[in-house]
């Protein structure tokens, strides 16, 4: 498991790389709007048209995979946290919340019993006292959130199946290539 900051740096990178090419997608929006309002059509306008309409076709693709990631990494940067808190509480804490439920763990129930009547308690707990991160976790997961970005969400609600990912692969592939002999 990564550590907080770690996670919390991924996701900083990853959100940062679908701001970008949610950018990158409005100028070639623009881009394509200039053209389609464009009275005189200049010379290869079906090609700039046809380039510009991929590049925004692929660039959906892009803001998909990177919002796919963005939402994950946000997911990682809460995980990253909690385990980090759990184990510094149970080598605090692990032998008294073991000893205690000792009857259930080594007895009848098991650890299934054990597990209910200890969220029972923690419900109880959140129910008196509003959970509130720990001093140590609170910068971080505000620079993540405690839910994804909602724009970075719907951005990622495509599917795309593995064939349809190679084949935007190697449409942006094309692109890159067309671009850098440009």
């Amino acid at each position: 498991m990564k550590k907080p900051q770690e996670a919390l740096n991924q996701y900083l990178t990853a959100a940062q790389e679908w701001q970008t090419l949610r950018s990158s997608r409005e100028v070639a929006s623009q881009q394509l709007a200039a053209l389609l309002a464009s009275g005189e059509k200049p010379a290869g306008y079906a090609i700039q048209l046809d380039k510009v309409r991929e590049r925004l076709a692929v660039l959906e693709w892009q803001i998909n995979c990177a919002a796919r990631e963005g939402v994950y990494t946000q997911g990682m940067v809460l995980d990253a946290c909690v385990e980090d808190g759990l184990n510094a509480f149970m080598a605090d804490n692990g032998s008294a919340l073991t000893t205690a439920l000792a009857p259930f763990l080594i007895g009848r129930g098991g650890l299934e019993m054990a597990a209910r009547v200890l969220r029972t308690a923690l419900a109880r707990q959140a129910e008196a006292n509003r959970p509130q991160p720990a001093e140590a976790y609170r910068d971080i997961i505000a620079g993540s959130g405690l839910f994804p970005d909602g724009t970075m969400a719907e951005d990622c609600q495509q599917g795309y199946t593995t064939a349809q990912h190679f084949r935007f692969q190697r449409r942006l592939s094309t692109l890159d290539t067309t671009k850098g002999g440009a």
